[in-house]
């Protein structure tokens, strides 16, 4: 995607057709990980229901006819499934703009099948090393995600990677190695709060005594972050999210549901305002129908309320659609 094209499709959503161009898709629920801080996991042996490559095929034919232009699929972990390679190449076919979000697991072996459909790489990495597998439980994960990166940097160079580090009592200490590893890399990195709720798979606890940070130690980790992007290191987050986190938290309104659209591995629209209820089944009515109707125009207003979100697009996003002066200066920078 262009440095400048996620600010135009926003200002062109905002203020021509007020229609979503993301499809952020869950691909599976399941991961071969067990990571603290996740909320999205479902057990590795639990299908939930997916949606069919079939199925599949026909939402994004749907999405792509409906004007969205993004697809970013993740999950869970999304190369557990088999056919992730397949539904890249069928969002690739049709024109949209792809993402792929992974732990890197998979990577090495599966590289070939996936890499020539993206447009963007996102890869897990909370720390260096064994303190890495440590916090993802997940023995070897770091030496596979090393040899997945350099599997995609030496045969896949149009591939844009970014590494994501999600926040947390676990790894505190180890924001300077993460930043210097992507720099080592030539790849940029994404601070990520860890977010405290969402919907969809409420069943799975999460210990927060043991990940959760407080709001002062998170209101130093911003410091550590906006430190670690003025001495160089290639930090994404732009100023006005490090803002968002901690003590100096200032509320925001949520304008992510208008740019983007989440659908459930069982093909579920659900509504994060309130218990998860499914808003339209996907398997049930089709995409261009659900954004004329009244529920829909009815949900955003209600997200537009909400502020409970702390991933950084949901964020980012949501304050450039306000017109605020860190993000959009991030966009242009070519940081989006």
């Amino acid at each position: 995607m262009p440095a400048l094209s996620l600010p135009l499709k926003i200002l062109r959503t905002r203020f021509y057709d007020e229609r979503p161009f993301i499809l952020s898709h869950l691909l599976t629920a399941r991961c071969n990980a067990d990571c603290m801080t996740c909320l999205w996991k479902r057990p590795a042996d639990s299908r939930a229901d997916e949606l069919s490559i079939d199925e599949i095929s026909e939402l994004y034919r749907q999405a792509a006819s409906a004007g969205f232009q993004s697809l970013v699929l993740w999950g869970g972990e999304p190369m557990v499934r088999s056919d992730a390679g397949q539904a890249l190449a069928v969002a690739a076919s049709l024109g949209l703009d792809t993402t792929l979000i992974t732990n890197g697991y998979f990577l090495a072996e599966r590289g070939d099948e996936v890499l020539p459909h993206l447009r963007r790489l996102l890869v897990s990495v909370d720390a260096v090393g064994a303190s890495h597998d440590r916090i993802r439980r997940c023995a070897g994960l770091f030496e596979r995600i090393d040899r997945g990166l350099s599997l995609a940097q030496a045969r896949y160079p149009k591939v844009s990677v970014v590494l994501i580090c999600v926040l947390s009592k676990l790894n505190v200490e180890q924001l300077e190695a993460v930043a210097a590893y992507a720099k080592q890399r030539g790849v940029r990195v994404i601070f990520q709060a860890m977010n405290y709720s969402d919907y969809g798979f409420a069943d799975r606890a999460l210990p927060a005594a043991v990940v959760q940070l407080s709001a002062a130690e998170e209101s130093r980790v911003a410091e550590t972050i906006a430190a670690l992007r003025k001495r160089g290191y290639p930090v994404r987050d732009s100023s006005t999210y490090l803002t968002q986190l901690g003590e100096g938290a200032c509320a925001y309104r949520c304008h992510y549901k208008k740019v983007a659209v989440r659908i459930e591995p069982n093909g579920d629209i659900l509504d994060c305002t309130t218990t998860a209820e499914p808003l339209v089944s996907v398997r049930q009515t089709r995409l261009c129908d659900f954004f004329a109707s009244d529920p829909f125009r009815d949900f955003i207003a209600r997200a537009e309320q909400c502020n409970r979100c702390r991933d950084t697009g949901v964020i980012e996003v949501s304050h450039m659609w306000e017109g605020r002066a860190g993000a959009w200066l991030n966009a242009v920078r070519g940081l989006h």
